[in-house]
């Protein structure tokens, strides 16, 4: 019997290896896939960032522009590295992926004596593959560096080191200073938690008092965001052409929560296995990551719930909520590796979440649907049907009318269905046998 007993645990042991390897293998393929296949280009919002870093590096002359210019502070070795190439513009696209590549390396060497291998592996499969970032990699938008700075905040804080936190928090505010709700939550709550109120206190206090500075430097007074005025166009919808943060907020909120197409419970499912119990719910590290990042992800979303772009204008995805990425695939990993028995309701949301992430991450990667005709007729005067209707959701209407894909697109879906398939099958074979277990208990 002792035997038997201690080959099926080496036979367990043997199979955890040989699955930790395929995922490390997954980690790897995903990541180079980004990195080599895929186009990364600089356009939007990213154009007007590396105007600013040429205009700083080229003619040493400070933009005016309204985003902030600690991005292009921070791409400008790449840039300047391009140039002894004559691929200044090529090399600076590529400033995303590495930023998020090495972001995860780093998260990955912080907590790595503190979470269970299993679970820190797997959020940063489901972070590359199946989360919004395989979109937002491609291109020089400012969401990246804000999120992956957060992100270190956050393990930071979990790990007790507030300074470090402070630092790449003040990073990820003055990149983005709507951010400073987010970190005001974050904080208020690692506040409550720790009762340390200067630790608390101080990156807030120092990031308002950077951009401000910025601001000033920039435009000469720390009152000028460089937004004065900005508003879009007059369409059907009644909040329309109004400037600044004048949506409703209840309103903003709902749409930023709940919206076909730009909903974040749509681009990052996982959120809604935050609050679902797992065997790992008391450790402190964990539970002080999942919730830093939540209440940093709620403050983003009281932030951009009365601006009038609440959706982010021409983009895939909900960029602003990019954040919300972290909390969502570690709650999923979490459900993953669970070893406790879960509810058969809880393991077929699980199930679900898994498999429509993929999606989000394969569809994200090569299908990168913006939005759908008749959506950008009359200057946009339809666009919120894009929004609000399911059929033209970015992530729906490729169901409805395929897109046509090439060889590189497949491999993407392979990659894919290969990191679902992966996840799902020793979770649900777990899942079964303790169903089938309890059935027999119960009837024996």
């Amino acid at each position: 019997m002792f035997q038997t007993l201690s080959s099926r645990a080496e036979e367990t042991r043997g199979n955890s290896r040989w699955l930790a390897a395929l995922e490390w293998l997954l980690v790897v393929a995903t990541a180079a896939y980004q990195a080599v296949v895929v186009p990364h280009e600089i356009w939007g919002d990213g154009a007007v960032r590396f105007e600013t870093l040429k205009k700083l590096v080229d003619a040493g002359q400070i933009s005016p522009a309204r985003y902030s210019i600690l991005q292009s502070l921070i791409a400008a070795p790449l840039y300047l590295l391009g140039k002894l190439f004559h691929r200044g513009a090529e090399f600076t696209s590529y400033f995303n992926v590495l930023v998020f590549d090495v972001t995860l390396i780093v998260l990955y060497r912080m907590l790595r004596r503190h979470v269970p291998a299993s679970i820190l592996r797997r959020t940063m499969l489901l972070l590359l593959a199946a989360s919004m970032f395989g979109n937002h990699v491609q291109y020089f938008y400012g969401e990246i560096l804000t999120a992956c700075a957060a992100f270190i905040g956050f393990a930071a804080l979990a790990l007790g080191r507030p300074v470090l936190a402070g630092t790449f928090m003040c990073v990820s505010v003055v990149n983005t200073p709507a951010a400073v709700l987010g970190l005001v939550l974050c904080n208020g709550w690692w506040f409550v938690r720790t009762r340390r109120w200067f630790h608390a206190s101080w990156p807030i206090a120092l990031s308002m008092a950077l951009v401000a500075l910025e601001f000033w430097w920039r435009r000469g007074s720390p009152f000028l965001s460089g937004y004065e005025g900005d508003r879009g166009f007059d369409t059907f919808m009644p909040y329309s052409g109004r400037p600044g943060f004048s949506y409703p907020l209840l309103l903003g909120v709902l749409s930023l929560l709940f919206s076909f197409g730009r909903g974040i419970l749509f681009y990052a499912p996982g959120l809604l296995l935050h609050h679902v119990r797992t065997s790992d719910k008391r450790d402190p590290v964990m539970s002080m990551f999942a919730d830093a990042s939540m209440a940093f992800f709620w403050g983003m979303v009281l932030a951009y719930g009365t601006w009038w772009c609440w959706f982010g204008a021409w983009f895939w995805g909900q960029r602003f909520l990019l954040v919300a990425c972290l909390p969502a695939s570690f709650a999923l990993a979490r459900h993953i590796s669970s070893a406790r028995r879960t509810h058969i309701v809880v393991t077929i949301l699980t199930a679900v979440v898994l498999v429509w992430s993929a999606w989000v991450g394969v569809n994200g990667t090569v299908i990168k649907e913006v939005e759908i005709e008749p959506c950008m007729a009359n200057q946009f005067n339809l666009e919120s049907i894009c929004f609000y209707i399911p059929e033209f959701s970015p992530l729906i209407h490729p169901l409805i009318k395929p897109k046509v894909l090439t060889s590189w697109d497949r491999v993407e879906v392979v990659l894919g269905a290969a990191v679902a398939l992966v996840l799902s099958a020793q979770f649900l074979w777990a899942r079964v046998r303790d169903f089938s277990v309890s059935a027999l208990t119960r009837h024996g």
